[in-house]
């Protein structure tokens, strides 16, 4: 997706999170070398923060149908616009959904 929008101004937060039985640390370099791209902020988040704010902070419309393992977000999309406000309540997303795999290719349109 990255390589398909070189020239989109965007930022993308991948955030590593422990869910399956192999993910008791954080992430090699070697891992995180899979996103190479210098608008990619790669994140660490053993305690799944993030994860608990968004799946508290969308309304039953925009939860995913998908993308949870033992009641943990995971393997989502999230984008936001560019005129997105962030305060104590996530913004509205534009995509919200998963997998990841499923995703591609993601069409952004206007970034």
């Amino acid at each position: 997706m990255l390589q398909q929008h070189s020239n989109a101004k965007l930022i993308v937060f991948a955030v590593w999170e422990p869910i399956l039985l192999t993910d008791w640390t954080a992430p090699s370099s070697s891992v995180l070398g899979r996103l190479p791209d210098a608008r990619v902020r790669q994140l660490w988040d053993k305690e799944h923060a993030l994860a608990k704010i968004m799946a508290h902070s969308h309304d039953a419309q925009t939860k995913p149908k998908c993308c949870t393992r033992s009641g943990i977000l995971w393997d989502l999309i999230a984008v936001y616009p560019p005129e997105a406000v962030w305060s104590d309540r996530l913004p509205p997303a534009v995509v919200f959904d998963g997998p990841v795999v499923r995703m591609m290719p993601l069409k952004l349109d206007g970034f």
